[in-house]
């Protein structure tokens, strides 16, 4: 093994040796000729040493930490043990397909200006049956400038940038330093891909190169990946992400600074909308909010309309206005769950507006669904008018098109 490989991956692991060892084999199965496997072990109470040396591989070294020091902080200490020009962060759950260190090392090889290259990932559960999910429509295909990656962050677009499926450069993560948590654990990743891209270039390779299981046991999937208090440290970091394009000559333009004026304020909101659960007797209770809701709803819907109501059925039979509220989405007049993607969204919401329903709502419980929903969002402000949009409610008029 060549004592100074161009690429290192690391694998922070804790208690996972079962899934562990699946990780080390696919990296070792690469095609790419230059590179070592750093195991850097939590102080993990299973077979996790046993795991890594059974390998028996000149390219697999094992570091033990004394004692768990928590997970961003062994990211950390992989940054740090790392003598590498090119750096993996890969996760010990997940599975590394054919390719990715070739193409990853050829794109940051050929554009000394990257930071980071990455791919889409294919989702999968815990026996790798794909789970049809897709974050990285709204990519660009190719070098893209890291303010413009950082702008379709800021707009709620889909370019999520998974851990495993990224490729760093070590000089740069030098220049900027190592992951950090400003706001909260589920989002210490996007807030290095932020400061990488406010300096430097980003890269995207648009072919899925490894697959990420998706299961109870990781960290960031009760809160981030279903809603809830964990979109709280997206909004604060796609906030930071306005004051790097505000910093940068862009942000020169009037007209991009009132652009920026708008998504900042748009943030903000939906951020407090995360704190009011958190902080009872500061803002109104549930019930006092869900009565002005009422009022909003009556002033703005004509009787004898119905309207559908997003809000996964936590309102209930509690919203009664003189206008029929139909659950999105719904099956036989029931709430039926949240759609598995966009076009599923907008094929209902479609039916829903054949059927006569005259305006779609959504509750304060699910407003964070305009920006894990986007196509939907860009699909409701395309073609019909917001009229009412404050803490409690957001309402498009589904009768007329724009």
């Amino acid at each position: 093994m060549n004592e100074n490989p161009k690429v290192t991956v690391a694998i922070p692991t804790y208690n996972r040796s079962k899934l562990l060892k699946e990780a080390i084999a696919s990296v070792l199965a690469q095609d790419y000729p230059d590179f070592r496997v750093m195991v850097v072990d939590n102080a993990s109470p299973d077979d996790t040493e046993a795991v890594v040396r059974s390998f028996a591989d000149r390219r697999v070294t094992y570091i033990r930490n004394e004692r768990n020091i928590g997970c961003m902080p062994n990211w950390n200490r992989a940054i740090e043990l790392n003598s590498s020009p090119y750096f993996c962060l890969f996760s010990d759950d997940d599975v590394m397909l054919a390719g990715f260190l070739r193409e990853s090392a050829m794109i940051l090889d050929g554009h000394p200006r990257v930071a980071f290259s990455f791919t889409p990932v294919r989702y999968v559960d815990i026996n790798r049956v794909a789970l049809g999910i897709h974050h990285t429509q709204d990519m660009p295909i190719g070098v893209v400038e890291g303010l413009e990656y950082i702008e379709l962050c800021v707009e709620g677009r889909r370019c999520r940038v998974e851990p495993s499926a990224v490729m760093m450069r070590a000089a740069a993560i030098a220049d900027v330093g190592h992951f950090d948590t400003p706001h909260t654990r589920d989002t210490d990743d996007l807030n290095l891909w932020f400061r990488l891209a406010a300096r430097y270039s980003v890269a995207f390779i648009p072919r899925e190169l490894v697959e990420m299981r998706i299961h109870e046991g990781q960290l960031s999937e009760s809160g981030f990946r279903r809603g809830g208090k964990g979109y709280y440290g997206d909004f604060a970091e796609r906030i930071d992400g306005i004051s790097y394009l505000l910093q940068s000559g862009r942000a020169d333009d009037r007209s991009y600074r009132d652009r920026l004026a708008k998504h900042l304020r748009h943030l903000h909101f939906n951020q407090s909308i995360q704190l009011h659960s958190l902080f009872p007797g500061l803002y109104y209770s549930w019930q006092e909010r869900l009565e002005m809701a009422k009022q909003d709803l009556v002033a703005l819907i004509p009787r004898e309309h119905s309207f559908v109501l997003v809000d996964e059925g936590q309102w209930g039979s509690d919203i009664r206005v003189g206008s029929r509220a139909i659950p999105f989405l719904e099956r036989d007049g029931l709430y039926w769950g949240r759609p598995p993607d966009d076009d599923t969204a907008i094929r209902e919401l479609e039916r829903l507006r054949g059927c006569g329903a005259s305006f779609i709502v959504f509750g304060w419980p699910t407003m964070w669904w305009l920006d894990y929903y986007v196509g939907l969002r860009d699909y409701l402000k395309s073609k019909f008018r917001c009229v009412l949009m404050n803490g409690r409610l957001v309402a498009f008029d589904l009768r007329e098109l724009t």
